[in-house]
């Protein structure tokens, strides 16, 4: 399974709030909560993060089994 969960330890390491990186990526509060929640993520909304907070895939993501 593929994890999202580096990507919120990043945030929670730089003190960066889901409301400030909506404002900042464009991407919905709720769409941002749902992903912490479910994990459930477009490749579209990862590559406005990454653009956003300037990290490789691999910073946001890894493999779990």
């Amino acid at each position: 399974m593929i994890s999202i969960k580096p990507l919120f330890g990043f945030m929670a390491y730089h003190n960066i709030s889901i409301k400030e990186l909506s404002r900042k990526s464009g991407i919905t509060e709720t769409t941002l909560q749902r992903m912490r929640k479910t994990g459930e993520f477009t490749f579209g909304t990862i590559d406005k993060l990454c653009r956003t907070l300037n990290l490789e895939i691999k910073d946001m993501l890894r493999y779990e089994e």
